[in-house]
């Protein structure tokens, strides 16, 4: 993002001759105002700093480190106006005060945390163009963790515009927003837990029981421990609080680009409320009746085109580790060397990492890696050539997931959990979707050779549905459709070509439902639009934030990017940018290479 720089201090140029002309009153007048000016000057200046969220002391510099040091969102009062605060070094942040239960506007209270990246223009000035709101997906991602990954915020203002605020918040039950809704009680206790995560769902003839049964023990704990939050972290009622944020700007229509899990409360938030849409973008789009469902069972239709993707690049290019002359020779290759864990697990012990590095653990990894295709699969593949010589130290380093490790501290500090996990995941996850918890293992295993159909990662991706069967805890509000509406502009739908785990279809699908909503399609691999750089994209979306400007149906955005660079690349012509474009690729380049898509690390 291009900054502006501080307002000048007002200078006076003064000619020596004219002033050897002028009488003393007239100097000391001059001299008067000139001060007057410089006063004035220096308060615009230490405004400005302050409102970019910055201090300076009487030496002239800023000590935003060690703002952000001593940043604690506990010190900010709840309140139903923003009261922003500087936070994080470049952003600024508040707590905003919204009911805990919308149908008791009176009664107890939530607060919701809010930060934003600031325009450079202040609210209310003519060229300020409104707040963005994000939403990072999950369900459970922390929308303060997401905005000040290092670049994303300044990517977003460099594709989208300076003269917007950058907003993102952490949804109900989650990281800094309170109450929170965390089972465990104590770090110690969730890092116990989690040490006992079962096998995946064929893995053993057990795994499955193993699955369900950890479902029904955190169901219970939910209930006996957090009944209340749980009760009132559902997507419909964050959807609410997107609109309290909007309004507590002064605004009524929302301005929005929502991730994965993010798609679905934008598409519910566009249900319940059509006429309070200015811009809405939903990238990387949910089957969102499939997941009110509560179904999770056809998430993974295009995730065997990833794979192929892989095999083509791979078997196309010397730069692959692992290339053989065919797609079909390098899966083989590729499947021989992961499936070799299942007899073969290594110890491996490489300083502060060790452990066993086992089937299970490499297969999560590779799955995680399509999320990512272009930045994952190149460094997995040259861990993969390790482990075909014996090697696993890179395989078990890259493969390390949340929460893996536990230090004891104890200042009595709350330790949050890691990010999507399932503590986090389930109380909105289960309790926006059907009661399952009368499935028994007989339903459950017939449900995961039907989903198994579609992909060899159903035995990971299938302990979603299981969790659910555990989780007795109904919402005070939920919205279960139907997912249509005349919204007062038309959505922007963003979809995939290939993506792991939110198909095309998906996509498709979901935008039939919403009037003169556009579908822009992605010819890429990865987990949503900014898995990959594209110029095109880059300028649809600038385009429909900036001037409603939607595209045509059946537009179909390219990259230039490849997995692994084919070894004919140089006989591709490229096309000549003009220097906007150039900066505009640039910029999307930036903002992609800061996204990560949002995963579930379970």
């Amino acid at each position: 993002m291009e900054k502006q720089s501080a307002p000048k201090l007002p200078v006076d140029v003064i000619d020596p001759q004219v002033e050897g002309r002028t009488s003393q009153s007239e100097r000391r007048g001059r001299t008067a105002t000139r001060w007057l000016k410089i006063a004035v000057g220096t308060f615009v200046v230490l405004s400005y700093l302050h409102w970019r969220g910055a201090v300076v002391d009487w030496h002239g510099t800023t000590s935003e480190e060690s703002l952000s040091a001593e940043f604690s969102w506990e010190q900010l009062v709840p309140s139903e106006k923003f009261n922003w605060v500087p936070c994080y070094e470049k952003f600024q942040c508040t707590r905003l005060s919204v009911p805990l239960d919308y149908a008791k506007p009176e009664g107890s209270k939530a607060a919701i945390a809010v930060i934003r990246f600031p325009s450079k223009y202040p609210v209310g000035h003519e060229m300020w163009r409104g707040p963005i709101l994000y939403n990072p997906g999950g369900p459970g991602g922390s929308g303060v963790d997401f905005l000040t990954a290092p670049g994303l915020a300044d990517g977003f203002a460099s594709v989208i515009g300076d003269d917007y605020d950058h907003v993102s918040f952490d949804p109900r039950g989650i990281a800094y927003t309170t109450p929170v809704a965390e089972i465990f009680t104590t770090p110690a206790e969730r890092a116990t837990w989690n040490l006992r995560d079962g096998p995946l769902i064929n893995s053993t003839d057990d795994a499955l029981s193993v699955a369900y049964a950890q479902s029904v023990i955190l169901g219970k704990l939910a209930e006996e421990r957090i009944k209340d939050v749980a009760e009132h972290v559902s997507t419909a009622v964050v959807a609410r609080d997107m609109l309290s944020i909007t309004r507590a700007y002064g605004r009524e229509k929302i301005l929005y680009w929502g991730f994965s899990y993010g798609t679905v409360l934008g598409i519910t938030y566009a249900s319940m409320f059509p006429d309070n849409i200015e811009r809405l973008i939903v990238d990387g789009v949910v089957d969102t009746v499939n997941y009110y469902k509560a179904a999770w069972s056809n998430n993974l239709l295009d995730t065997n085109a990833v794979l192929s993707l892989i095999w083509e690049s791979c078997a196309a290019s010397s730069a692959c580790p692992l290339r053989e002359p065919t797609p079909e020779a390098v899966e083989k290759r590729v499947l021989s060397v992961i499936d070799s864990l299942k007899t073969n697990p290594l110890p491996i012990v490489n300083g502060a990492d060790y452990g066993v590095l086992d089937w299970d653990t490499a297969w999560k990894a590779f799955f995680f890696r399509l999320y990512s295709p272009f930045d994952g699969i190149p460094q997995f593949f040259s861990s993969l050539a390790d482990l075909e010589r014996g090697d696993g130290r890179a395989m078990y380093h890259s493969a390390k997931f949340p929460d893996s490790s536990f230090e004891c501290k104890c200042d009595g500090k709350r330790v949050r959990p890691g990010p999507l996990i399932l503590e986090t995941w389930l109380p909105i996850a289960c309790s926006d979707g059907d009661d399952v918890t009368g499935e028994d293992l007989s339903t459950l295993k017939k449900h995961y050779e039907e989903i198994y159909e579609t992909s060899g990662f159903a035995n990971f991706w299938f302990k979603l549905h299981t969790a659910c069967t555990g989780w007795r805890v109904r919402p005070a509000e939920r919205f279960a459709g139907p997912f249509v509406g005349n919204t007062s502009f038309p959505l922007l739908f963003i979809g995939n070509t290939a993506d792991p785990v939110t198909p095309l279809w998906a996509a498709n699908k979901m935008s039939k439902g919403f009037k003169d909503a556009a579908l822009l399609t992605q010819n890429t691999p990865g987990h949503c639009s900014l898995a990959a750089t594209s110029l095109c994209t880059a300028k649809h979306v600038r385009g429909y934030f900036r001037d409603g400007t939607l595209p045509s149906n059946g537009t179909v955005c390219e990259t230039a990017e490849h997995i692994f660079p084919p070894d004919n690349a140089s006989l591709v012509p490229m096309k000549t940018l003009s220097a906007d474009e150039e900066a505009l690729y640039e910029a999307m380049r930036s903002l992609s290479n800061s996204f990560a898509p949002p995963r579930l690390g379970f």
